[in-house]
């Protein structure tokens, strides 16, 4: 998965034009987050009761990446 979301960054920033990217996931699944973080995001905090989902009301973790964070880690 890491590769994949490396090209999603990759295609976002160079070609769209992005200057941020947000990302999150369901708290009870820690694994994507992890893939998040081995592609360069930021956690930022954790959206408390913040989704619905077929468990009912979750937490949802939040991540982002600049453009320029992005642009850095190619060097």
């Amino acid at each position: 998965m890491p590769e994949v979301g490396l090209a999603l960054e990759k295609f976002l920033f160079e070609e769209v034009g992005f200057n941020r990217i947000q990302t999150e996931h369901d708290a009870v699944n820690p694994k994507s987050g992890r893939v998040m973080q081995k592609i360069g995001m930021t956690y930022e905090g954790t959206l408390c009761q913040a989704a619905v989902n077929n468990r009912g009301i979750i937490d949802i973790p939040t991540y982002s990446i600049l453009r320029e964070e992005f642009c850095s880690k190619k060097e």
